[in-house]
């Protein structure tokens, strides 16, 4: 309905992807003006070519996909950055809340403290792919073709994500 130029059918779109787009953002970067600016940049850019917009059957995954490679071209422009690079030198943030952490008893206090130590350990395409794949949902095709990677290297990254994890959790106890 969108492609066909019903303004509530992108409305809807609006609403229901961009704060997860944002969120999203700020952890790669905690530039939260980049964030907006590119946030913008990809919903203009919807309308303005919104004929010419290939089918999905996904649009969570679109707009994450579309978004990162926006996001990663900004920092690129703005810092300077060497995307090229395998190890590209991004933050990816995973923050819990202190409010969700007081409502946890003591027992699932550790265990989430041990967890939070171990996701700090992890690299930045790691974290990312973990968010991904655990707290969107997506499956391990859709992780790929966000991270521009293959489904053997997406899965791959994350088997090593949880044995990290796993190896980090258990060195604690």
């Amino acid at each position: 309905m969108f492609k066909h130029g019903n303004d509530e059918a992108f409305s809807a779109i609006y609403r229901s992807y961009s704060g997860k787009l944002f969120c999203y953002g700020l952890k790669i970067t905690r530039n939260h003006s980049i964030v907006e600016d590119t946030l913008q940049d990809l919903f203009y850019e919807l309308i303005r070519n919104r004929k010419s917009i290939g089918e999905t059957d996904n649009i969570l995954r679109y707009l994450l996909t579309s978004f990162r490679r926006k996001l990663f071209r900004k920092l690129k422009s703005e810092y300077r950055y060497d995307l090229r690079d395998e190890e590209f030198d991004y933050q990816f943030e995973v923050m819990y809340s202190v409010e969700h952490e007081m409502v946890l008893d003591e027992n699932k206090n550790r265990r989430n403290l041990l967890f939070v130590n171990a996701l700090q350990q992890l690299s930045p395409r790691q974290k990312e792919a973990v968010y991904l794949k655990f707290t969107s949902g997506l499956a391990y095709e859709e992780v790929s073709e966000i991270m521009e990677m293959s489904v053997e290297a997406c899965r791959n990254l994350i088997y090593r994500a949880i044995k990290a994890l796993k190896e980090g959790i258990h060195e604690e106890k």
